[in-house]
């Protein structure tokens, strides 16, 4: 027996999000993912993030398929950029599909994906291996992890889960299937991490029906709720908890009516569709009878919630007033929390009720400390991968699975970082810590249409640009005399205020020594190569702004020939 298993992440090691993760059975190799993640304020003008797939171009031969186990961007996200290069089906469900394509148009990608649609629970042969699917519960409906059948046991990846029973079936972790997988062998489980650091189950504090009972019973006037559109599981159980108290419902926007004539990728839950009435009728109605819900993504959702209550929003026929409640349904990331920090202010100034749920109210629909141990009492795997989080969250996972004693030690539990390999044959397993193999890995920057086209020195730009401003220094000079024909113009803007005397001394001493290398270049120069000149003109007034201002603005000068 010669079979040999290569596991390896790409992305989502020591990072949330970007998820991009490689699993090797011989010669086939199946991509687990290909999400990113957001950018932060150290990469601005960033659309967002993607991982280096060198590994994967290299090897596109072998790659079998991409396994997309939920419906969420940090975990598709990457696809339309990485499959032109890597061609293979993709196997996920149809909402997912349906999510992928319409991301895909948004970006102005052409392509089109060769789906193979996944129903669970199902048994699939992808590549001559036997993948059997489960379905899990997370905010997403139908998400799903997976077992792969190999001859030396079973890898199993758990996908994004809680521990949840009674729910309906595109919320549910199928423990049937879970115990067939478990009779027999996990040779490795591949299991999340995000909210490894957290004690108990994680319901049911992701529960949203219980605060809603609450509000209804209590408050008179509209209820306006306001939530994140790819949390579907909290869409549900508003619509639940909305015709459990016979409250008319009224959906914000198009964006948010567009979730809901989705519904039969997300519920199962049948209702009276007379309790959804048009928004050009909130005036036939009572206010107590009224709940009005809102939904996006990002920071796109509180964009709008701002300007509702401001009075600014389009839906002139909706205006917050005093005798309303706004729910905030809606905890930010790490990501936007600023925004959604003034956002929050702008819904307090505009006088209503306001019912604010952070994350620790209401928490993410990941594993907690006791949902983990329940996959790893019921598998009992001979080698153990924590995946998805920072690093704090993959040392608790792998803390918590070292402390049931079941046979998991530092032997057999591994930290990886992306890019390191893990290898397991008849022999046992192994990691090339020190990525002998130089896998790359890396960020790939999505700007626009422009992929991997951002580089460090643009990135450094950007933020000087909006920390420090800029200096535009423009000449035009004239090849034939050899002397300035127009110019100089010299505009400044974020770093100095221009009617300050010493700005104006400054500003005079810059377009002195801006001249004078201009006039000594033109005396001098025999090949005219003004990027020469440029570059000595950058360094020459960035030294004096930063000694003088201390401050340190993007240089840029503009020396123009003419013939």
């Amino acid at each position: 027996m010669n079979d040999k298993i290569k596991v390896l992440a790409l992305g989502g090691l020591d990072e949330e999000g970007k998820d991009l993760y490689v699993i090797e059975v011989n010669d086939n190799i199946f991509v687990i993912g290909g999400g990113f993640k957001y950018p932060t304020k150290a990469t601005p003008g960033i659309d967002f993030i993607i991982s280096d797939y060198d590994y994967l171009k290299n090897n596109k031969e072998k790659v079998k398929g991409y396994i997309i186990p939920k419906g969420k961007k940090n975990i598709f996200g990457a696809i339309p950029y990485m499959i032109k290069d890597v061609p293979a089906p993709i196997y996920c469900t149809e909402l997912t599909a349906l999510y992928l394509k319409r991301f895909t148009k948004a970006r102005q990608i052409s392509y089109e994906y060769d789906f193979r649609k996944i129903e669970l629970p199902c048994k699939l042969n992808i590549g001559n291996v036997i993948f059997d699917f489960f379905s899990t519960c997370s905010s997403t409906p139908s998400t799903f992890g997976f077992s792969i059948r190999t001859p030396l046991g079973n890898i199993v990846y758990s996908g994004d889960f809680i521990v949840e029973y009674g729910n309906d079936d595109f919320f549910k972790l199928d423990l049937n299937s879970l115990g067939k997988i478990a009779e027999y062998p996990t040779l490795l489980l591949l299991s999340e991490s995000i909210n490894a650091t957290k004690i108990g189950y994680c319901s049911p504090s992701h529960k949203l029906i219980p605060f809603l009972s609450q509000v209804f019973k209590k408050e008179t006037g509209r209820i306006f709720i306001a939530l994140h559109s790819n949390n579907l599981y909290h869409i549900n159980e508003t619509i639940k908890a909305c015709v459990e108290f016979n409250k008319k419902i009224i959906f914000y926007d198009d964006t948010t009516k567009e979730i809901f004539n989705l519904r039969k990728y997300w519920t199962n839950y049948n209702f009276n569709l007379k309790n959804i009435v048009p928004i050009e009728d909130i005036l036939r109605y009572k206010d107590d009878d009224l709940v009005i819900i809102l939904s996006d993504e990002g920071e796109r959702i509180y964009e709008k919630i701002s300007l509702l209550a401001n009075h600014e929003n389009e839906e002139k026929q909706v205006r917050i007033g005093p005798n309303d409640t706004f729910i905030m349904a809606c905890p930010p990331s790490d990501n936007n929390e600023v925004i959604a920090t003034s956002t929050i202010d702008e819904v307090y100034k505009s006088g209503c009720h306001v019912r604010y749920l952070t994350g620790k109210n209401l928490v993410k629909m990941h594993a907690y400390e006791e949902d983990l141990k329940m996959l790893l009492s019921l598998l009992k795997p001979k080698y153990y991968f924590p995946i998805e989080g920072y690093y704090v969250n993959l040392l608790a996972n792998a803390k918590l699975a070292f402390e049931m004693h079941i046979g998991l030690t530092h032997n057999n539990i591994f930290l990886l970082d992306n890019g390191q390999p893990l290898e397991i044959t008849e022999n046992g397993a192994f990691v090339d810590f020190y990525n002998k193999e130089n896998i790359k890995v890396g960020d790939i920057m999505i700007d626009g249409s422009g992929v991997g086209d951002v580089v460090n020195e643009i990135i450094n730009d950007r933020t000087r640009l909006s920390e420090d401003g800029v200096a535009v220094f423009g000449v035009a000079v004239s090849r034939a005399s050899r002397e300035i024909v127009a110019g100089p113009d010299v505009q400044m803007r974020g770093f100095l205020f221009l009617k300050d005397k010493e700005a104006d001394i400054m500003l005079k001493e810059m377009t002195k020594m801006f001249l004078d290398a201009v006039n000594k270049w033109l005396k001098e120069t025999k090949t005219f190569d003004n990027k020469k000149l440029e570059d000595q003109i950058t360094v020459t007034i960035s030294k004096y702004l930063l000694r003088n201002s201390n401050r340190n603005p993007v240089v840029k000068p503009n020396v123009m020939i003419i013939d």
